[in-house]
């Protein structure tokens, strides 16, 4: 009973927006214009001013007059930083955390400062948090019909599902791979790509010596693949096929190991045809993140048979135009 009291006394203390911020808060208007005053919530202030807020998730009004001007703001209501970040410091219960931010509007502000400009053109108001995310989905990279990109890629971490003939299905995640290609818009949203890639599970996510003992088996995959793109804003999704081939191996290594291996070391490979199903969203100008599903499901050496295997990918890709 004590440890669920704890729980839920530590859950109500570590929501961040419930916790430390309060329902109102005080804020600062400014303008470029002399002897003006502002119109907010049926209040007229001369500014600069600072006031007091309530906290809410409708957008704020703001009517600026000046001597031969009169101008209607709306300033976005946007999530706080308390909300947004304040959370993750009990990261494997964020769902819970920020379910209960959810439930109060104490998670959004309208920024600290609020600056009326007598020229904006647009007359929206963002704070600074909203103002960055806003930017970073609304910006576009344009690509064009005829673009050629050369493209590199890291596939950092595998999950690998292996059935080599005459064993037991093997499942195993690790890290490191290389991966090459090349991509052709035939669309200004459409494009193929070429790739070919070299995979496996290494068990630690840097590159480094180790020094191994025992029995330890091991993945790697070789493939190229021929894929379909559609592109939309900053995701693009892609289809095709692909030929890969899947190598398990059984090693023994004895320098720090005086037991005897239970089985003789073995390797086993199997070259099969599959598909590719892709997923990238772009980060920056030249780098993506995305997710690459390869199953292979027809065997083809060293005997022919109807087989499911698969590779699971996180991958960073970075794409150089080579024409535009």
């Amino acid at each position: 009973m004590k440890k669920i009291l704890y729980f839920i006394i530590l859950v109500f203390l570590s929501s961040c927006a419930t916790l430390v911020t309060k329902r109102d808060y005080k804020v600062t208007i400014t303008t470029d214009l002399s002897n003006a005053r502002a119109v907010i919530l049926d209040s007229i202030y001369v500014l600069p001013a600072e006031l007091k807020i309530k906290r809410s998730k409708e957008d704020l009004q703001i009517r600026l007059i000046g001597d031969s001007l009169m101008k209607e703001y709306i300033v976005k209501s946007s999530p706080n930083a308390a909300f947004l970040y304040g959370n993750l410091v009990l990261y494997p219960i964020l769902p819970v955390m920020y379910g209960i931010d959810f439930t109060n509007q104490k998670r959004f502000y309208y920024g600290k400062t609020i600056f009326l400009n007598s020229s904006d053109t647009t007359g929206i108001i963002r704070p600074e948090i909203s103002e960055k995310y806003y930017n970073y989905w609304t910006k576009t990279y344009q690509t064009n019909k005829g673009q050629l990109n050369l493209t590199y890629s890291l596939p950092w971490v595998n999950s690998f599902y292996l059935h080599p003939n005459q064993e037991t299905p093997k499942l195993n995640t690790g890290f490191w791979g290389i991966s090459a290609g090349l991509e052709y818009y035939y669309k200004k949203d459409k494009y193929i790509c070429l790739a070919g890639a070299a995979v496996e599970d290494f068990f630690i996510p840097v590159p480094g010596a180790v020094d191994l003992s025992g029995e330890q088996e091991s993945m790697n995959s070789i493939y190229a693949s021929l894929t379909d793109n559609f592109r939309c804003r900053r995701f693009s999704v892609g289809y095709g096929i692909n030929f890969s081939k899947n190598t398990w191996r059984l090693d023994y290594y004895n320098r720090w190991n005086s037991l005897p291996p239970t089985r003789d070391p073995a390797k086993k490979s199997g070259n099969s045809f599959g598909i590719t199903l892709d997923g990238y969203h772009q980060i920056g100008k030249r780098f993506y993140m995305g997710i690459i599903y390869r199953p292979t499901i027809a065997n083809v050496y060293p005997d022919f048979e109807f087989k499911y295997e698969h590779l699971i990918s996180l991958d960073f890709k970075w794409k150089i135009t080579v024409i535009k």
